[in-house]
């Protein structure tokens, strides 16, 4: 019997069919191994983007890092992360918008300037209200070859336990008349505030409005509440977005009963964010910190000489870092550089410079995380693994280590092959971005053998830097190094 002959369109298709699955064979064997492709980098090929999330100090919250080494425009980028899916959202949709801002930027630029450069740094400080309420303070600051900067605090809240993320019209139970009692209170102290003498615009009461978008960016403390104020309040460009800072006490009848201070702190000064430290008041400092940087600074032997060390943690910076090697240069300064391991790998021949330049080389881990909250296998590789690229890069051995956050326990200090160096004046130049609140801080807290905290990735801290030593040497004070101040 004669078989059918099979229609034209079955060969057809069938054909197509096996010349398509070939094609698409050819491409998968062909095509690289990785299925996202690196973004590319002039300078040594390929450019990597890492993100890591680990716990932080504060339960129900994780702190995810992610860092480009793009060396053309590298950004370091750490946001918080909870279990609820809509704060969350919220976050990285902010960090997502800041990005792209920045990388349209660099666009921007290549098309007027041969290869520019920019650098883009996202961190967040961590408030904590005994209520549970947590503020997140978003520091995103970015700098670009033309000489252009910028900085933005951005602020989110969130009650871990429950999911709530309570706006400052939620704090003060959403009452038109609690709010015009706020505007008012804001005001008095903007005015009342010296470093603002003649600085304030023209119109800057209408960013004082009683509108609850004027007040929306803030942090809750057990003892106060700071406001982040729109930066067109004043007129010099350097003081960027004024902060203002209110006790509880002072305004108890206008936020809810949960935010409600439990008495006056007479002692409470209201241009200073957060209550006086016990421990470090660095950002995130540990609840379960062993220590803190008191006691530490200071040797049983003291020599007849004042001396006190000068501390730079979280850098090398390519922009900032520099200026303050020039500001200590000029007074004949040394000082102990904290150095993350990845900046170092980022930005070796910053890193150089400060050893060429006669400072002391500290470690401060690979990635700046909470050690306490880290398995000790861990803890050992942030630490080794920068002690090595420190020496790779500089030549010589990192002599120091400051756990990030002060955050230290016994066990920690079981670990670490090289001194633990901790801090007694804090600047808190890392939370204010003030030139003039880091010298306030000095003269407060400064004596005969301190230790002072300072970071070298901010530009204010670099602005404000000249008139610290200058204050200093007119108190007799000489600079020394964290290993020859315990000599």
């Amino acid at each position: 019997m004669r078989k059918p002959r099979r229609k034209i369109w079955i060969d057809f298709a069938f054909s197509v069919t096996i010349i398509s699955l070939t094609i698409a064979a050819i491409f998968i064997i062909s095509r690289p191994s990785n299925s996202k492709e690196q973004p590319k980098n002039q300078t040594n090929g390929t450019a990597s983007v890492s993100i890591e999330s680990i716990e932080s100090s504060y339960p129900g919250i994780k702190i995810v890092t992610e860092m480009s080494n793009d060396k053309k425009m590298p950004y370091a980028i750490q946001y918080p992360q909870s279990t609820h899916n809509e704060f969350n959202e919220q976050v990285l949709s902010y960090i997502n918008d800041e990005r792209a801002n920045f990388l349209k930027r660099m666009e921007q630029l290549k098309k007027t300037k041969k290869d520019p450069t920019g650098e883009l740094n996202i961190s967040f400080e961590t408030m904590h209200h005994k209520s549970g309420h947590y503020s997140f303070v978003m520091v995103s600051g970015s700098n670009f070859s033309d000489g252009k900067t910028s900085m933005v605090i951005h602020s989110f809240h969130l009650h871990p336990s429950t999911g709530a993320m309570h706006t400052i019209a939620d704090v003060m139970n959403r009452n038109p008349e609690h709010l015009n009692v706020l505007s008012t209170k804001v005001k008095k102290e903007l005015q009342a505030d010296p470093s603002l003498q003649g600085k304030l615009a023209d119109d800057y009461e209408n960013w004082l409005a009683p509108l609850w978008s004027n007040f929306r960016e803030y942090t809750l403390t057990d003892e106060e509440i700071v406001f982040y104020l729109n930066p067109q309040i004043v007129t010099d460009r350097t003081i960027g977005q004024p902060i203002v800072s209110i006790p509880l006490s002072s305004i108890n009848s206008i936020v809810l009963k949960a935010y409600q201070s439990e008495e006056a702190d007479p002692l409470q000064t209201e241009g200073q964010i957060g209550k006086k430290p016990v421990k470090p008041s660095h950002p995130e400092s540990s609840k379960e910190d062993e220590t803190t940087g008191e006691g530490e600074a200071t040797h049983p032997d003291q020599p007849l000489a004042k001396r006190v060390a000068l501390t730079f943690d979280d850098g090398p910076e390519p922009k900032v870092t520099p200026q303050i090697l020039e500001i200590l240069n000029r007074h004949d300064a040394k000082a102990t550089f904290f150095m993350l391991g990845s900046r170092v790998e980022y930005y070796p021949d910053v890193a150089a410079a400060v050893q060429q330049a006669g400072h002391e080389l500290g470690n401060h881990t690979w990635n700046h995380p909470n050690l306490v909250k880290l398995p000790s296998a861990r803890v050992i590789e942030e630490i080794q693994k920068t002690s090595a690229k420190i020496e790779e890069v500089t030549g010589q051995k990192a002599t120091a280590f400051r756990p990030p956050y002060g955050a230290v326990n016994q066990r920690i200090r079981g670990l670490s092959d090289i001194p633990i160096v901790l801090w007694d004046v804090d600047t808190l130049d890392w939370q204010h971005h003030d030139p003039t609140k880091i010298l306030e801080k000095v003269k407060q807290q400064t004596k005969d053998g301190s230790i002072i905290l300072m970071h070298d990735i901010h530009q204010s801290t670099a602005d404000g830097l000249d008139a610290v030593l200058t204050y200093l040497e007119s108190e007799g004070y000489s600079f020394v190094t964290v290993s020859e101040l315990h000599e």
